[in-house]
């Protein structure tokens, strides 16, 4: 079901997008993914598993240090969760909406390539956490390995949790209004990018806080929201 909700969305954003430009696409003859994005998505896959066997040292030290001494900061990581869902849709058809109000393309194709990367990169996340089964820490609190193949597709949502759909989102939507300003404004793009990735982390940290994912799954959703996002905008938008 969330699958075709996010294939519905990828549609509705592409029919935004060819609605709302300002000038069509440049069409040119390249490669569908980059070298160096295919080099980035396989890091970020490498440093994923490498981080596997601290998995359940931080988890521990999130649930027994930082929840334990500092409750002050569930309002912070609050925030941080909803900006990865549902925040990175609602700014997205936010950005989408009021450029069109106030008629400006730049801002309403910001929204339109933000949902795209949102959608695109979640359809990712959700066939790679039903296909690789993983536990996540509630469910299997002292086995950080737990991971069974295609265990995902019918053992309910504690058994998805590689990787972090959430982080995905959120690092998606900064990747992709990042690198749409920066194409701009290079000098806009110095204060917000940092905010809009430091926002994604915070998503990303709020979901090992709240004991529903391990840090590599964190990091994996980081990594494919970050390609996606990069992607789209160089196949769309990129200058002549």
């Amino acid at each position: 079901m969330k699958a075709r909700r996010l294939l519905c969305m990828v549609a509705f954003a592409r029919a935004l997008g060819a609605q709302g430009a300002a000038t069509p696409p440049v069409l040119r003859s390249e490669p569908a993914v980059t070298s160096g994005e295919a080099v980035g998505l396989g890091l970020t896959t490498l440093a994923a598993v490498a981080v596997i066997p601290i998995d359940q040292r931080i988890a521990v030290w999130m649930r027994d240090s930082v929840q334990h001494r500092h409750r002050s900061l569930d309002r912070v990581f609050t925030g941080g969760r909803l900006f990865g869902s549902p925040g990175s849709i609602v700014l997205g058809a936010a950005l989408w909406a009021g450029g069109g109000l106030a008629k400006d393309n730049a801002m309403a194709n910001d929204g339109v390539r933000s949902l795209e990367a949102v959608a695109a990169a979640s359809i990712v996340t959700i066939l790679v956490k039903r296909i690789v089964g993983r536990a996540r820490p509630s469910a299997s609190t002292s086995d950080a390995r737990n991971f069974s193949l295609g265990r995902g597709f019918g053992a309910g949502g504690s058994y998805q949790s590689f990787p972090s759909g959430h982080a995905t989102a959120a690092f998606a939507f900064a990747s992709a209004v990042t690198a749409r300003v920066s194409n701009r404004s290079s000098s806009q793009a110095s204060w917000l990018g940092p905010l809009l990735y430091g926002a994604a982390t915070l998503t990303g940290v709020s979901r090992m806080y709240d004991g529903s994912h391990w840090f590599s799954d964190v990091v994996m959703g980081a990594g494919i929201g970050t390609v996606t996002g990069l992607l789209l905008v160089r196949h769309f938008d990129h200058r002549p």
